[in-house]
């Protein structure tokens, strides 16, 4: 039988959503401060609005359970699949008052692709976005980076039901052993690292001749946009706005510092250095992204274009790590992507989309982890196929220590695996029914729903209003991994099939 919600679900599954909502008020005087600091009134009446009505419904909605009890897991999935477009609904808010957007539909788009931190843009004009909204879409992607749920337990938002949070947000592994403390540890591991790559790009910036204030700026979203592997840009042109190699090869590393594990980072941090070597997922990311890098070369020599030796090293490797960490920086326009690439390079940049970083990092995709898991998997049982029936194959995998692979492992990993495989199929085929080609098709899903951002032209204010609708549910899904909210979607549901008497919406 389907667990279900009853009524007495309702009231505390609101109380944690207006945690959420207040929180989102919050962040939102980042950009507020920002527009004053830039004397962009207008703009900054629109925050204050933002931040009103964030404070009105996240309110009335805390007083719907005034002290909530211990949460369930029920709850608790509840709570992290409704939060992100809860979160953004209210985010999409200044971004429709902007006035750049066609549709109320598109700001949120928007804002789902910011938390998510996927880096699909339905802004039309990028280029002359004031300096608060592009302040507020980028705090969005680092809010999505370190997580929603992970950002408000570092705070002591959830204190209840902590753990069940924490996992239904699509980590599973505690790098420390008191959950608000790993909490914690995520975001300010990572607002380091943001503020060593912000001081280091915008002083390259400086250098290159950029003003002082617009250097600082760039260089804090150009870092939040490479290492929460997000990809929003302050230009629509991306990193080919800056003319500058070593802001690249500086945003290549910041983007496979983001696809990384913060439990490893956790592990190196007490000086298990050998770590970064040994364990599953970098070496399977880096086999990844040197196979990758092989395919892709083989087949832009194969075409006219890209087949210097500079174009190759330079753009090359930059869009194989960009698509293959899931970050969604360009270094070729759209343009040139589809009708100057072989078909076979552009649909080797798909293909590197698909697994993203590691498990518990900031990037999306089926993860490093659970290919490394699946190849151990295979592994075994063609080991099994040849030794004896009285062996016992066992294998092992080095991931926070040794681990042996058992059937739960690989079992979860190949279902995971599976439910990507059918996300990308369908949106693939939702994309060809609306008359768009197989493999522009096929990129612009993976894209989504592997929070990759790339886009192959079709995800842009024109699109089909169905369409929009499909990669933002696949934004969604893939952020969480999508058993979260399957499992939230079962147990509505549920709740309505009839039941006894006795147990209807009441304990």
């Amino acid at each position: 039988m389907w667990p279900r919600f009853y009524k007495s679900d309702l009231p505390i599954i609101a109380h944690y959503l207006g945690s959420l909502v207040l929180l989102m008020g919050c962040v939102m005087l980042i950009p507020l401060l920002v527009g004053c600091a830039m004397q962009e009134w207008a703009i900054v009446s629109h925050y204050v609005v933002g931040l009103g009505i964030a404070l009105v419904v996240g309110s009335l909605l805390r007083l719907c359970k005034i002290s909530p009890t211990l949460l369930n897991r029920r709850q608790a999935i509840a709570i992290t699949g409704l939060a992100w477009m809860v979160c953004a609904l209210i985010g999409s808010v200044p971004l429709w008052l902007s006035g750049m957007f066609d549709s109320y539909l598109d700001s949120f788009f928007e804002s789902v692709s910011g938390l998510t931190s996927t880096g699909m843009t339905m802004i039309r004009d990028v280029d002359h976005l004031s300096t608060a909204d592009s302040m507020w879409r980028f705090s969005l992607q680092f809010l999505g980076g370190q997580g929603v749920v992970v950002i408000a337990l570092s705070l002591g938002l959830f204190t209840k039901g902590g753990t069940s949070f924490y996992d239904a947000e699509g980590r599973n592994e505690h790098i420390l052993p008191n959950i608000k403390n790993t909490a914690q540890f995520i975001w300010q591991f990572s607002s380091l690292v943001i503020l060593a790559g912000t001081v280091i790009m915008a002083l390259v910036m400086l250098f290159k001749g950029m003003e002082p204030a617009r250097s600082l700026f760039h260089g804090l979203w150009i870092t939040v946009g490479s290492y929460d592997t997000g990809g929003f840009s302050p230009q629509s042109s991306s990193m080919m706005y800056y003319h500058s190699w070593v802001l690249e090869l500086i945003a290549m590393l910041f983007m496979l510092m983001g696809a990384v594990n913060f439990t490893l980072y956790a592990r190196v941090w007490k000086g298990s250095w050998r770590e970064l070597l040994t364990d599953i997922e970098t070496r399977t990311l880096a086999i990844w992204i040197v196979l990758l890098l092989v395919i892709f070369v083989a087949a832009l020599n194969a075409g006219e274009y890209l087949n210097g030796y500079t174009s190759l090293v330079r753009r090359g490797v930059f869009t194989i790590v960009s698509a293959a960490t899931n970050a969604g920086y360009q270094v070729l326009t759209t343009n040139q992507m589809l009708n100057m690439l072989t078909s076979g390079a552009f649909f080797m940049i798909a293909v590197a989309m698909v697994m993203g970083g590691s498990a518990g990092s900031t990037s999306g995709g089926i993860k490093a982890l659970r290919v490394g898991i699946i190849a151990k998997g295979i592994a075994a049982k063609i080991k099994g196929v040849l030794a004896p029936e009285s062996a016992r194959i066992t294998t092992s995998y080095n991931h926070a220590g040794r681990q042996l692979l058992s059937n739960d492992m690989l079992s979860a990993a190949m279902v995971i695996a599976a439910l990507y495989v059918i996300s990308y199929l369908l949106g693939t085929l939702i994309g060809i029914a609306y008359g768009y080609e197989a493999i522009p098709a096929t990129f612009e899903s993976i894209a989504a729903a592997s929070n990759a951002g790339l886009s192959a032209g079709i995800a842009t204010p024109d699109a089909p209003v169905v369409l929009k609708i499909v990669y933002i549910m696949q934004m969604w899904m893939g952020r969480l991994e999508f058993l979260t909210l399957l499992a939230l979607f079962a147990s509505f549901f549920a709740s309505f099939k009839p039941r006894p008497k006795a147990a209807r919406w009441q304990r």
